[in-house]
């Protein structure tokens, strides 16, 4: 599952940051994603949950997930709009040469500590 590495790292870097804060423990992380990376919020959640037993200072945790919307470029006619998946069709001029134009990375947005 790659969901599992992606969280992971993120977990490291969580880990990281609130031992240098002096943190007792983690109490919540959250993480941003677009649906284009083809994780699922459930896969998301199911991942943190496994990830963060290795990890004593995170092990307590919860996670709150926000999903971005994705938003996607045809490069035929410039049309933005919302798509699911790639490739995707222009509604606009039914090319499927699109493009992603927000991030697709997982990405930390923040995490509180109790210290």
């Amino acid at each position: 599952m790659h969901e599992v590495h992606l969280v992971r790292a993120i977990l490291e870097t969580v880990e990281k940051q609130a031992a240098a804060q002096k943190a007792k423990r983690v109490k919540s992380v959250k993480i941003r994603f677009n649906s284009l990376t083809s994780h699922s919020s459930d896969h998301m959640q199911f991942s943190f949950d496994i990830v963060k037993k290795e990890i004593p200072l995170v092990q307590d945790a919860t996670l709150q997930l926000t999903e971005v919307e994705p938003t996607l470029v045809c490069n035929q006619c410039g049309h933005k709009f919302h798509g699911h998946h790639l490739p995707d069709v222009c509604p606009k001029c039914a090319s499927v040469d699109v493009k992603a134009v927000n991030s697709t990375d997982m990405v930390l947005e923040s995490f509180e500590i109790e210290r």
